[in-house]
C-alpha cells in the first residue's frame, strides 16, 4: 500500500476524549485512510512521531481572522499553534453583508486595529467567493454578523428596528446562510448589534432555525449584568428553537468576580432543562478590542464620524467621564467592569512608540488625567487604537476551563511575522492560546487530562458546529492533523513580546499537506472556507 504520508511510532489523541493510544495514521491526498499499530506499507513521505502525541489539528472556535484574512491569509500564528480550522464572524461583525454604497460605514465601524478591508463586495456569498480566492492557509468557518445585517438594514443609528427592518435582515441572515454561514453572532455590547432589543435576536435566530443555525453570542453585558446577560442569550435559544453558544464566559471587574459560580450554574441548568447551551474560553486573565469600545454604547450612535463629533465636544467628554469613571482611579463598562488605568495597555496605535504603554503612562507622559488622554488619542487616531486590558481573575479562567460544555476559542487574529500585518504589541493569545491549554493547563496545572484538553480543542468544537469529518482522528475523515511534544509544547508569546511562536509543534497538516513540517512553515494555501452541509 502507497500513501501520501504516514505517521509513525506516535502516541494518537484522537479528539473523542477518549484515551492515547499507540497508531500509525496514514493519509492519502487530503484524507485518513488508515489508522492502527504497525501499518505496513510505503508512503511518499514518512515522519516518525515516536515519544510525540499525533492528534486532530486544532478548531479555533472564536476567532476574529476574518479582519485580516485579506492582509494576511497565511494565519501563520494559528496554524503553528496547531491550528487547522477557525470560526470567524463573531462578536456582531462580519465583512459582509454591505448595504449599496454603505462600504465607508462598515470601514468606521469595524476598521482600525490593522484591519484588512478592502469589501469589494455586498452579498454575504459574494464575500466568500472573495474569500476563497486568496486561498486563506487555514479552514474558515463562518457565522454572519448581527451588526453587519443591522447595519445593512438599518444604518449605525440607535432605533427599533420596525417590522419592515425585521424583514430585510431576515432576508440578509437568509442569504448568508444560503452562501454557507452556520449561523449569526452578536455583540451585545458592540454597536449597532448593541441596540437591539431581544425580541429582535429571537425572531432572527427563530427565521434559522428550520435550517440548523447557531446563536453565538457575545453577551449584553460581562460585568455587574453577566447573569441576566447570560440568561437573555439562554431565552433566545430556548424560545427560538436553536443551539446557542456563549462566547469567551468570563466575569469582568474585580468587584464582580464571585458572579462566576452563578454563571456556570446557569448553563448548567439550562442544559438540564434540555437547552442546547455550551460556551468557549481563552486561557488568559486579560481581554482585547477596539479601545473605543471603552465608550458607551449611546456615544457611537451614527457611526464614527458622530463618535468624534461627541468625544470632541467638552460637555459631552464631560457626561461620559461622569458615566464611566470610578473614585477617578479606574473605567467602568458592562463589558470590562471597573478596570484601572494602569490595567489598560495600548496594544496597537499609528503612533508605534505608545504601543505597550497603559493609559496611566500614557496620562504622566501627557500631563493629562487618564480619562482626557484616553480621549484624545482616540479623538486624534480617529478611533483606531487596540487595547489589553486586565479585568479578570486568573482562578475564574481555570474554573471556565475546566468546565465540561467549555471548548476553547482564542478571540484573536491570525497574524504573521513574515507577511502581513505586524500589528503592534498585541494579546499573546494571537500565538500561544492552544498550546498554553497543553502546556500551562494540562501538563503543569493538571486541571484535565491531555485528552480532555485535546478533545476541547477539537471533537467538542467539531460537533458542536456539525463538522462531521474534522475533530476526530479516524479513517475516512480529512486530514487536519497535529504532531506535538506533550513534555515541552509551551506558549512562548508574553504581554511585552507577544510575536513569539509555540515551541513543541513541530508538524501540522491542513487538508493533506503539510503547512508546519518540521518547525518550518509553509504558506501553501492549503485551507478551505466551509459551508454548512
Amino acid at each position: 500500500m502507497a500513501w501520501s504520508l504516514l505517521l509513525k511510532n506516535g502516541s494518537l489523541v484522537d479528539g473523542t476524549g477518549g484515551p492515547a493510544r499507540a497508531a500509525d495514521v496514514a493519509v492519502e491526498g487530503d484524507r485518513i485512510v488508515a489508522v492502527g499499530p504497525r501499518l505496513p506499507g510505503q508512503a511518499a513521505r514518512v515522519i516518525d512521531a515516536r515519544g510525540l502525541v499525533v492528534a486532530p489539528g486544532f478548531i479555533d472556535a472564536h476567532s476574529h481572522s476574518d479582519l485580516f484574512y485579506f492582509g494576511c491569509p497565511s494565519s501563520e500564528s494559528k496554524v503553528r499553534q496547531g491550528c487547522t480550522t477557525e470560526v470567524v464572524g463573531m462578536c456582531s461583525f462580519s465583512p459582509a453583508p454591505i448595504a449599496p454604497g454603505g462600504a465607508e460605514a462598515v470601514r468606521g465601524w469595524a476598521g482600525g486595529i490593522g484591519a484588512s478591508l478592502d469589501l469589494r463586495w455586498e452579498t454575504f456569498g459574494q464575500y466568500l467567493e472573495a474569500l476563497r480566492s486568496i486561498r486563506p492557509s487555514i479552514n474558515v468557518v463562518h457565522f454572519v454578523g448581527h451588526g453587519a445585517l443591522r447595519l445593512a438594514a438599518i444604518g449605525p443609528e440607535n432605533r427599533k428596528a420596525s417590522p419592515q427592518n425585521l424583514k430585510s435582515m431576515e432576508r440578509l441572515l437568509d442569504e448568508a446562510i444560503d452562501a454557507g454561514a452556520y449561523g449569526y453572532s452578536t455583540g451585545l455590547v458592540y454597536p449597532p448589534s448593541a441596540y437591539a432589543v431581544t425580541e429582535e435576536l429571537i425572531v432572527l435566530a427563530r427565521s434559522m432555525a428550520r435550517r440548523g443555525g447557531l446563536y453565538f453570542s457575545h453577551v449584553r453585558g460581562e460585568s455587574a449584568m453577566v447573569e441576566d446577560s447570560i440568561r437573555e442569550a439562554i431565552r433566545i435559544g430556548e424560545e427560538a428553537g436553536v443551539g446557542v453558544q456563549i462566547a469567551h464566559v468570563k466575569v469582568g471587574g474585580r468587584e464582580n468576580w464571585g458572579k462566576m459560580d452563578s454563571v456556570l450554574r446557569l448553563i448548567d441548568d439550562a442544559r438540564a432543562r434540555g437547552v442546547d447551551v455550551s460556551g468557549d474560553v481563552y486561557p488568559y486573565h486579560a481581554g482585547s478590542t477596539k479601545m473605543d469600545n471603552l465608550l458607551p454604547a449611546w456615544v457611537h450612535d451614527g457611526g464614527l464620524p458622530r463618535l468624534l463629533e461627541r468625544i470632541g465636544d467638552k460637555a459631552t467628554r464631560l457626561r461620559i467621564v461622569e458615566e464611566c469613571l470610578v473614585d477617578g482611579e479606574r473605567w467602568r463598562t458592562v463589558s470590562q467592569g471597573g478596570v484601572g488605568f494602569d490595567e489598560i495597555l495600548i496594544a496597537t496605535c499609528r503612533r508605534h512608540e505608545l504601543e505597550g504603554l497603559t493609559l496611566a503612562a500614557l496620562a504622566r507622559q501627557s500631563g493629562k488625567t487618564p480619562a482626557e488622554a484616553m480621549l484624545d488619542l482616540l479623538l486624534e487616531e480617529r478611533a483606531t487604537v487596540g487595547m489589553v486590558s486586565f479585568s479578570q481573575d486568573l482562578a475564574n479562567v481555570a474554573k471556565v476551563l475546566g468546565h465540561s460544555a467549555i471548548m476553547i476559542g482564542s478571540d484573536s487574529i491570525g497574524l504573521s511575522e513574515g507577511a502581513g500585518p505586524k500589528h503592534g504589541k498585541p494579546h499573546p493569545r494571537m500565538y500561544g492560546t492552544f498550546p498554553r491549554v497543553l502546556g500551562e493547563y494540562a501538563r503543569e496545572r493538571k486541571l484535565f487530562s491531555l485528552e480532555t484538553a485535546v478533545h476541547k480543542m477539537t471533537g467538542m468544537p467539531a460537533a458542536r458546529l456539525g463538522l462531521r469529518d474534522r475533530g476526530v482522528v479516524r479513517e475516512g475523515a480529512t486530514a487536519d492533523l497535529v504532531v506535538f511534544d506533550p513534555a515541552t509544547v509551551k506558549d512562548e508569546a508574553t504581554f511585552p513580546e507577544p510575536h513569539r511562536y509555540p515551541s513543541g509543534i513541530p508538524y501540522v497538516v491542513v487538508n493533506g499537506a503539510l503547512a508546519v513540517d518540521g518547525g518550518r512553515f509553509h504558506a501553501a494555501g492549503g485551507g478551505r472556507v466551509l459551508a454548512r452541509a
